[in-house]
């Protein structure tokens, strides 16, 4: 390739020759500056970054499990279509850039659910489940249900090296393991009926007992078991329709926390997990501050503040409120999909 420029010392044009067949391809730019170029990106363009070429592509894939843990919240939502076409998946960051795509082997399928970064995209005719990433498109199939299906989450079996999908139904709690096409059924005399989440802390799987709200853990390996643990009861029985409680397990590095929703009053509290009196403590006396994230669909999460530059200042057209002076909430009508999750497992403790 070739350049021509004309100029000569009085300023009169002249014709002069420049080469640039030496000037090197986008391709071989220098790691560190492509490094720096791809961390101011959104996680849409990342995608699209990530696909340029093998170099571009190299530094993508080494540095992504960074890169994804500093982006904050997307709004995700599936946009309804008819059931013999696949559905669109899409994104939306705090800047409103979207990002959709196609997900294949959709039709006839609803989203039910996130966890670990996958969608949990279930067919009602067969019940059968197909849960697939959208940043590393990994997919999972999982058999039809044996029960009513209220919620599911996703986590990695270290002692199989398998992924294992747990599912609460009803009063009862099941388990697929990855390629076997069986559920296996947790024995429990809790009642789970009006408890819709499973959370994963610290390689346990929790949930909450209906009515009295008391922490269980479930843990797989080597005898699956239910395990009622000595709480402090967090609310009472509600006595009328309008006392009726949500609460959702969330955590954040160390900690854990639920977040206690009434279903008529526009109030969100938040207690804090005290491991060493077990008991929950209300979130105003710990002095901390999280970003709580929240969507009616479920899956919510808590973030510290330092994750990212100016954090609350990102979401300007959400409600947000403060909870105790230190939390702030941040509700949504459609799904919350948080970037680092999509390349974390949910590791199974099983050393007891």
């Amino acid at each position: 390739m070739t350049m021509t420029r004309n100029q000569n010392e009085d300023g009169a044009s002249s014709s002069k020759t420049i080469k640039t067949d030496d000037v090197g391809s986008w391709s071989y730019l220098n790691h560190d500056v492509l490094l720096l170029v791809m961390m101011q990106l959104g996680v849409i363009d990342f995608l699209a970054f990530s696909g340029v070429c093998k170099s571009w592509r190299s530094v993508a894939l080494s540095n992504r499990k960074s890169f994804m843990a500093s982006k904050p919240p997307m709004l995700m939502w599936i946009p309804p279509r008819s059931n013999n076409k696949d559905k669109k998946f899409c994104l939306e960051d705090y800047k409103r850039r979207k990002f959709k795509t196609a997900l294949t082997h959709s039709a006839g399928m609803y989203c039910i659910g996130l966890t670990c970064g996958y969608l949990i995209l279930f067919r009602i005719k067969t019940k059968d489940f197909w849960l697939v990433n959208p940043i590393t498109r990994r997919e999972l199939n999982f058999p039809p249900a044996p029960d009513d299906y209220i919620t599911s989450v996703l986590v990695f079996s270290p002692s199989i090296s398998k992924f294992v999908l747990v599912m609460l139904a009803k009063k009862q709690i099941w388990f697929s393991i990855e390629d076997e096409g069986a559920w296996n059924c947790v024995s429990s005399t809790f009642d789970f009926t009006y408890y819709k989440d499973l959370h994963v802390f610290k390689g346990k799987i929790y949930t909450l007992n209906s009515y009295n709200y008391h922490l269980c853990e479930l843990t797989l390996n080597p005898e699956p078991r239910v395990t009622l643990l000595e709480t402090k009861i967090l609310l009472d029985e509600p006595e009328h329709e309008s006392d009726i409680f949500f609460p959702q397990l969330v955590s954040c590095g160390e900690n854990l926390y639920v977040t206690v929703s009434s279903a008529y009053a526009d109030v969100i509290s938040v207690y804090k997990l005290d491991s060493g009196k077990m008991e929950w403590v209300p979130f105003q006396d710990t002095g901390e501050e999280h970003g709580f994230f929240m969507s009616q669909a479920g899956h919510s999460a808590a973030v510290k503040p330092e994750l990212w530059v100016e954090p609350w200042s990102q979401y300007p057209r959400y409600y947000v409120t403060n909870g105790g002076g230190h939390g702030r909430f941040f509700p949504a009508d459609e799904w919350w999909y948080f970037p680092h999750d999509c390349l974390n497992v949910n590791l199974l403790d099983e050393s007891s």
